[in-house]
């Protein structure tokens, strides 16, 4: 049997040991999931909203010409990619603002997370409309555009909208991006619940909210919804890493003199969610029409592919080509990793439709491991790299893993302390130990803090 001073030593070299093997103060750790935090699956905002600006609607860059294809589709060769796929079958659901449908975005109704009215089927931003069709819009003899999947089926869920406040909410004209909009992590929860369990096979959630790693916030819920979508319901999910400005400040790059953290998880700053959930979810970074990475894609550990994200063209309300958003001073270019993530969703729903036997994991091994590799193999802009629609297609590759492993949330065991020894130094020993005890953890804390 362990004496007072022997079990005080072990439990100093315990405390010691864990000390010393943590990670720096400030550093995160890839997230956990707590499966039993899974929401329920109910559509309709977290509390009742209101319309207070009026709908926004894309427009065209001056000269503009259309008659000749995207440079997305040329880039990715999505003519040749159609050859083998193109989505027939394959239900991609949209997560976004709503979708305004058209005969060559025919989208359906999937449920309304903005007005309890909805059903998903209003779009006041644009912003899902043009995700859709990128996704799987149909092509017309009068211009050259056509979506990566042009025969899935899009299930439309508006799950935010700037347009739409909670009632009551905040309103600032002088600055916008201060104003509370419709939609939060919690309701992209239940959209992300309610799609799995209205069959989709492709999730794609164009959306990323941003958060300092010093000011965490709960997100159990969402992380329990992703796993169910994928690991239960069998559907693909595809993030948009998103895009710098307001909270979503850039990431420094890993630290070379780290070598057992090769992806930077002890340099992040900024956490991006739901793009952090990878490997569960697939997380989409932004290139150029030059195949570098767009200057305002956000980069982290988390990031797996990459694909066109810049100038983009897509298709508005009526279902013609448009290039540009109304801004401030006039037009401004359509782009953000948003629209990279609806071409990486296509490809998913390509690769579903002519490997129907792929799990989740498989599918997004294949994206990854077919992808156009960066000097290094892997960087946190464009992960594996930008994806190659053809080789994904066509390439003979291994499979993989049929499921995608997680870090469970767990509560810490409680420490073991054996019965106290009754003998008559019992007490000095504990004294003595217990100052040692913690004039030992002042001097870690402070050795600690130092290395902030």
């Amino acid at each position: 049997m362990l004496n007072a001073v022997q079990r005080v030593g072990v439990i100093l070299l315990a405390l010691l040991l864990a000390l010393l093997s943590a990670p720096p103060v400030g550093a995160i750790e890839p997230p956990s999931i707590d499966p039993a935090a899974l929401p329920p699956d109910q559509t309709g905002p977290d509390s009742p909203t209101e319309q207070r600006r009026v709908c926004s609607a894309p427009t065209v860059l001056p000269n503009s010409n259309f008659a000749d294809k995207p440079w997305p589709n040329d880039y990715l060769q999505l003519a040749e990619a159609q050859k083998f796929a193109t989505g027939a079958g394959v239900t991609v659901a949209v997560i976004d603002t709503g979708v305004n449908g058209s005969p060559r975005v025919p989208a359906e109704p999937g449920g309304d997370f903005v007005d309890q009215a909805g059903n998903g089927m209003s779009d006041c931003d644009s912003h899902g409309t043009l995700t859709a069709s990128i996704i799987a819009g149909r092509g017309s003899p009068t211009d050259g555009f056509i979506g990566v999947a042009p025969d899935a089926r899009i299930l439309s869920l508006r799950q935010t909208s700037e347009a739409f406040q909670p009632v009551g909410a905040r309103q600032d004209p002088n600055d916008p991006n201060t104003t509370q909009t419709a939609g939060s992590l919690r309701s992209l929860a239940r959209a992300v619940v309610h799609a799995a369990n209205l069959g989709a096979q492709v999730i794609n959630i164009s959306e990323a909210a941003c958060y300092k790693i010093t000011r965490p916030i709960d997100e159990t819920g969402l992380g329990a919804a992703v796993n169910y979508a994928v690991n239960v319901k069998n559907a693909v999910v595809v993030v948009a890493a998103g895009n710098t400005g307001q909270d979503c400040s850039q990431n420094p790059p890993p630290d070379p003199a780290v070598p057992t953290d090769p992806r930077g998880w002890q340099q992040v700053q900024t956490v991006v969610s739901p793009a952090w959930y990878s490997p569960l979810v697939l997380t989409v970074g932004s290139i150029n029409d030059n195949g570098q990475p767009s200057n305002f894609s956000m980069s982290g550990p988390w990031v797996g592919a990459a694909a066109p994200g810049a100038n983009i063209t897509a298709l508005g309300y009526d279902g013609q080509p448009v290039n540009a958003l109304q801004g401030q001073d006039g037009p401004i270019p359509i782009g953000g990793t948003s629209f990279s993530a609806a071409y990486v969703s296509g490809l998913a729903a390509l690769l579903k439709q002519r490997f129907p036997e792929l799990t989740p994991a498989q599918i997004m091994n294949r994206i990854t491991a077919t992808a156009r590799h960066p000097g290094g193999g892997v960087d946190n802009y464009v992960g594996a790299g930008v994806i190659d629609p053809v080789a994904a297609l066509t390439w003979e590759v291994p499979e993989g893993p049929t499921a995608i492993p997680y870090r469970v949330k767990q509560l810490p065991p409680p420490v073991h302390v054996p019965p106290p020894d009754r003998g008559p130094i019992t007490w000095v020993v504990v004294i003595g130990a217990g100052l040692t005890l913690v004039l030992g953890i002042a001097a870690l804390t402070r050795r600690a803090l130092r290395r902030r």
